[in-house]
């Protein structure tokens, strides 16, 4: 398994049984976007991935559930912190479960990790790698200024000349970034240096510090993340452990619509749950599949619709390919395996577009297999659809209602009896019921 990594930018191999992975999760203070979607998509197949090859997946996904947007949106709605954030939590749960990704099971959130937080702060300042001022935490730049920009390939020296146009008096770096803020707005904790909240950019530190280690294998996120977000995780790590914080980055592009970034600042927004009013899920899965992650990709409803025929065509074979098992009195032995050829392509940095590629190629062989009652090939490359799906996320399933049984049962006599007019009625009732349970949409 060969993963691209944003920092060296290079593929590299992943050789350890045991994998860990830290993705960037959401600050719940709205509903998600389809453009929040497709890391967390990501990292879910490359999750069922890693355990089908046999390794042990350790992931964490944090919630931020204190932020400055919350306690705005908080103060709009007449609600507090809380009651606000509780509520998009299990929002987004619930989204989560509707697009089919695995249950995570460490999802921490950093209102309920306040002390963990001020305890890790205090150990960048006892390494004088962190200061007091007027009640503020920031991070000193200047212990780290050798590494700082190396994820995000930024100069240090044009990064100032920018960051000098928003002085703060408190900082000794304009380019020091907060860990503790001292505020009574909104929500609030007792520390050692203020009432106040912590910054954004400890708690993924932190996070990856206590439920992984010092170092986590792999570390994702959308790409507008890389900075400042991310290139400050890796400097307080850099400063408080010596090493970077992901042995491995991976950033996923984001979604432009209308030629610009889909964004909830610009207002171009498609939220998950609206697109799911529509679609079903497998849809927004199968659209991100169409190109390699890393790469930006264009929303249209004439992309969304390909998506739809894409699906048609797949769910509608498999489902003729378990017919042809029934009309010819077959047994279907399924085995949960994927292709050599699949396993390539995703073992290739996550190959979208050719794991897709493999599909359609066994979804040929189907239909070949069906036109010459090859039961052996095609209970094969069933198998291997049927599981490469799952990897992706997409679960298949047939379902041989009583109705269509009487009807495949009426289709085999007639044929045996040479009567094809009654036969060829039976066939196009068939295929109307696939095509019934088969739309995609709502």
């Amino acid at each position: 398994m060969k993963i691209y990594d944003s920092l060296s930018q290079k593929k590299h191999s992943l050789n350890e049984k045991k994998i860990t992975m830290y993705n960037c999760g959401p600050t719940v203070y709205n509903d998600i976007h389809i453009g929040n979607s497709r890391p967390i998509i990501t990292f879910d197949v490359l999750w069922r991935f890693l355990e089908y090859l046999g390794n042990t997946v350790i992931y964490v996904h944090n919630i931020t559930d204190v932020d400055d947007k919350i306690i705005f949106k908080a103060k709009e709605v007449k609600k507090t912190e809380n009651e606000l954030s509780d509520f998009y939590y299990h929002e987004y749960l619930d989204i989560l479960k509707k697009i089919n990704i695995k249950k995570m099971k460490i999802m921490p959130r950093v209102t309920k990790h306040i002390d963990d937080i001020i305890e890790y702060i205090q150990k960048l300042i006892n390494l004088k790698k962190a200061y007091v001022s007027n009640g503020d935490v920031y991070f000193n730049i200047d212990t780290v200024s050798d590494s700082y920009g190396i994820l995000s390939k930024q100069n240090l020296s044009n990064l100032l000349k920018g960051a000098k146009n928003e002085e703060n008096v408190n900082k000794k770096n304009p380019l020091d970034f907060v860990l503790w803020k001292k505020t009574n707005i909104g929500i609030n904790w007792k520390s050692p240096w203020s009432t106040g909240r912590p910054g954004w950019h400890t708690e993924c530190s932190l996070f990856i510090n206590k439920y992984i280690g010092n170092q986590v294998t792999i570390h994702g996120g959308g790409v507008d993340l890389k900075f400042p977000h991310h290139e400050n995780e890796n400097a307080q790590n850099i400063a408080l452990t010596g090493m970077g914080i992901a042995k491995y980055w991976m950033h996923i592009g984001h979604i432009n619509m209308n030629s610009e970034k889909m964004s909830k600042s610009l207002g171009n927004i498609i939220l998950v749950k609206d697109f799911l009013m529509e679609y079903k899920y497998e849809v927004l899965r199968w659209f991100f599949y169409q190109t390699q992650y890393e790469n930006p990709i264009n929303y249209s409803k004439d992309k969304i619709a390909q998506s739809i025929n894409d699906l048609v065509k797949i769910f509608s074979q498999l489902d003729k390919a378990f017919i042809s098992f029934e009309l010819n009195q077959k047994k279907n032995i399924f085995n949960y395996e994927i292709s050599t050829e699949f396993i390539d392509a995703i073992s290739d940095d996550i190959n979208f577009p050719n794991a897709v590629a493999v599909i359609w190629t066994q979804i040929k062989k189907i239909g070949e297999s069906i036109k010459n009652n090859d039961f052996q090939i095609l209970n094969k490359n069933i198998n291997y659809v049927i599981s490469e799906l799952a990897i992706l996320g997409i679960e298949y399933k047939f379902v041989l209602t009583n109705q269509m049984k009487k009807n495949i049962k009426i289709w085999r006599d007639s044929i045996n009896t040479k009567q094809y007019n009654i036969s060829d009625k039976y066939r196009n009732l068939i295929d109307c019921e696939i095509k019934e349970r088969n739309t995609f949409l709502k």
